[in-house]
């Protein structure tokens, strides 16, 4: 179900040029950036301006959050032997002057410029089709709600900017706590849902619908352990009947599979040499490695662990279509024992190594799945229930044998063997370590992890405090005043 036409026939470059003069904002705090939309008045504006935020995902998914979330788990190994910011994250080295901490607070933030400057004006606006003011609203609603999600699980509580402010007052709003910051998130999330249509036309395939609200929202209560609030959001997403699981694991993945059924959301890419090219599927590999992905190399290389490597079980089909062990470099020497993530490149190989076609995931229904099944096992435990149904299901998908009750006796049982059914099922899809958190194993698995010889036998060591990542230097300098703004304890 290939289609690329939704907002991409327009340069997203050149459109956030035109609408917002702040493409430097990764070199400002989000105090500084708050300046853009001070001239929305047309149903085409606001189309335009609801692409700008479409924009600033493409960014965020193609390298800032992958690179901060993939780099921080077991998935990545510890001892990559660079200079750039995921090996400081894979570390746990990172601190507030990181750059790639840096980036993706002030993108999440850009983010919420964005929507605000859209919520606050779209009413006002002259449509000719109030469906469509309405669904624009609620693509700011979703995306705004999504960035203070990602703020608050990532960086703590923030404070909470509900429309276009000045300078000043920005600098005068404090902090919230973790719970509020989620509660604001939640709040837009359940907005989203009501103004959002189920399923857009063929032309904007791949847009935010209801059920992205609804299941981005049941992910952060699933953070949250809100199992209860969550379960009914995930049974309608399967009980509407507009998703199903791929056939086949790599139909989840390929090109030609773009916003299939199997995709509840994902951020858009297309090929062409257009600028909206999918950068990260070669930054996962290092330049000098030539394979049939990569004929004249990749990128920075984000080195895969052995850990998750010898995590899969015998027979399973997604470990070599997800990694790759064995490759000749353009020196024509052989490595077999360096692994990385190939996941995506196995589509269309183009010309240029950052303008892949390729869509990323988001919310894949197989996790819609996956949650509703944890859900339904903290409610009660039960070995001839839906639950198990539905791990097994995932699992014959990778060419496994179904698992009973004999191998999961019990509820922590069904627990333990879910977080490890997720690390393979989503490897490459920045959730290990929010899974970590919120199955409250960071600390304890992380710290294993890194005692072990091909990690650094302790080199590395994981902190309590670093479940948060720093609050940016950047913002701490524009805002010194401390009842307002200060950093995460440990920093």
């Amino acid at each position: 179900m290939k289609n690329k036409n939704i907002f991409k026939v327009i340069s997203l470059t050149l459109i956030t040029m035109i609408i917002f003069s702040c493409n430097k904002v990764l070199d400002l705090s989000p105090i500084s950036s708050y300046n853009a939309g001070s001239f929305y008045n047309t149903q085409k504006d606001f189309e335009l301006a609801v692409i700008g935020i479409y924009d600033v995902s493409q960014g965020l998914m193609g390298r800032l959050i992958p690179s901060d979330l993939e780099g921080r788990s077991d998935n990545i190994s510890a001892l990559v032997l660079t200079g750039q910011d995921f090996a400081l994250v894979s570390k746990f080295t990172d601190n507030a002057v990181t750059i790639n901490i840096r980036d993706t607070w002030n993108m999440l933030w850009n983010m919420i410029d964005r929507c605000n400057a859209v919520i606050d004006k779209i009413d006002a606006g002259t449509f000719s089709d109030e469906t469509r003011r309405s669904n624009l609203k609620g693509e700011a609603y979703f995306f705004r709600g999504y960035a203070y999600f990602q703020l608050g699980w990532m960086y703590g509580g923030v404070p909470l900017i509900d429309r276009q402010m000045g300078i000043a007052e920005i600098k005068t709003t404090a902090r919230s706590t973790q719970a509020e910051t989620f509660a604001f998130a939640a709040k837009d999330f359940i907005q989203a849902a009501q103004l959002l249509p189920e399923v857009w036309a063929t032309a904007e395939l791949g847009k935010a619908t209801k059920y992205t609200a609804q299941g981005i929202l049941a992910r952060m209560y699933m953070f949250q352990k809100k199992f209860s609030d969550a379960k009914p959001l995930l049974q309608g997403i399967i009980g509407s009947g507009k998703y199903q699981m791929a056939t086949s694991y790599a139909d989840c993945f390929l090109d030609s599979k773009d916003n299939s059924p199997e995709h509840v959301f994902q951020i858009q890419y297309k090929t062409g040499n257009l600028g909206e090219g999918n950068p990260f599927v070669a930054f996962l590999t290092p330049t000098g490695m030539r394979t049939a992905f990569f004929p004249t190399g990749g990128g920075e290389g984000m080195e895969v662990s052995e850990d998750l490597y010898n995590s899969y079980e015998s027979g399973d089909s997604r470990r070599d279509f997800t990694v790759l062990k064995g490759f000749t470099t353009v020196a024509g020497q052989f490595d077999n024992k360096t692994l990385y993530f190939i996941k995506y490149a196995h589509g269309k190989i183009p010309a240029n190594n950052q303008d892949f076609d390729v869509n990323l995931p988001v919310l894949r229904y197989t996790d819609v799945k996956m949650m509703y099944a944890e859900a339904l096992n903290e409610a009660s435990y039960n070995p001839n229930g839906e639950a198990f149904a539905i791990l097994n299901e995932v699992r014959a998908r990778g060419g496994l044998s179904p698992r009973t009750s004999v191998q999961i006796p019990t509820q922590e049982a069904f627990r333990s063997a879910m977080l490890q059914e997720r690390r393979i099922e989503f490897a490459c899809e920045y959730l290990r370590w929010f899974d970590l958190i919120r199955t409250d194993k960071a600390m304890s698995v992380m710290n294993a992890w890194l005692a072990t010889t091909k990690e650094g036998a302790g080199t590395f060591k994981m902190e309590a405090y670093r479940i948060l990542f720093a609050i940016p230097q950047v913002e701490l300098d524009v805002n010194r005043d401390t009842k307002y703004m200060w950093q995460n304890p440990g920093y």
